[in-house]
């Protein structure tokens, strides 16, 4: 699982429909139905294997927001839709295309016979796979469940802000110890990476975002919608749009650049972990 010239990603694909590719009961990848939209996405996902079985999940058609996602039931008419997730071992220089990976695992979701002409949605699919002793065992596994309350949602509003206050003042060293526990599994996910080169790619996006006004784009609390994940030990902080509720400001455009913070409970403090 360590080597260094392969690469593992989970791979969303969908057609006419909006569908969420979940992986241990962790969010990893949506794609939305809408024209303008890429139909199919790639993400690195070795931080995200667990030692044994591993679930990989296609949820079809989820809720109006994230809280709701699979508990917000409406029935659909038909329209022909199909969705598959997959996960692939790519060797390092590959396209990224599953032809040119080794499929581990994958499920489907289609809706091509009109003689079913409607569905209650969301629907969900799952498959297990199992992936050996994979990267060991990470630190989020043991965290305890979390409770979500208005406290939980306090303090973790409180770690964004801890987030932006290093970032608007180029703080790396700060920067670098608020992530410190995400950084230390991606170098472990990922043998290629070194720790100087993590530093140098902050550095360089602190460089990027330097002397220009509002690095940072403004949080409103009534947009967020954190919801508990991977069987209530981590907290993803997200907002009704289901975009993340942390977001850099595009120096060149002034959009918002989606920024994932997954936090738990590590020695009594929430701690960012993916």
């Amino acid at each position: 699982m360590s080597d260094a010239d392969t690469i593992i990603h989970a791979q969303l694909e969908v057609f006419d429909t909006t569908a969420e590719l979940w992986l241990n009961g962790i969010p990893v990848s949506r794609i939305e139905n809408s024209p303008s939209r890429v139909p199919i996405e790639n993400v690195a996902v070795a931080q995200l294997l667990i030692p044994g079985t591993n679930m990989l999940e296609l949820l079809v058609e989820p809720g109006s927001h994230p809280s709701v996602g699979r508990s917000e039931k409406r029935e659909l008419p038909f329209e022909k839709m199909s969705a598959v997730a997959r996960l692939i071992r790519f060797r390092g220089g590959a396209s990224g295309m599953k032809e040119e990976g080794e499929l581990l695992g994958e499920v489907f979701f289609r809706w091509e016979d009109a003689s079913l002409d409607k569905q209650v949605f969301p629907q969900s699919s799952a498959v297990q796979i199992e992936m050996g002793a994979a990267y060991g065992r990470w630190g989020w596994q043991d965290a305890p469940e979390l409770v979500l309350d208005d406290a939980l949602v306090a303090e973790a509003r409180a770690v964004l802000d801890e987030v932006e206050s290093a970032i608007r003042s180029f703080h790396a060293d700060r920067f670098w110890a608020l992530t410190e526990l995400q950084i230390k599994d991606v170098l472990r996910a990922y043998p290629a990476v070194t720790e100087a080169y993590l530093r140098s790619d902050l550095e360089a996006m602190f460089n990027h975002y330097r002397d220009k006004p509002d690095p940072v784009m403004k949080r409103n609390p009534a947009d967020h919608d954190f919801r508990l994940v991977a069987g209530g030990r981590l907290l993803q902080c997200v907002d009704k749009d289901y975009s993340t509720s942390f977001k850099l400001r595009d120096p060149e455009d002034g959009t918002g650049v989606p920024y994932r913070i997954m936090l738990a409970r590590v020695d009594g403090k929430l701690r960012i972990v993916r």
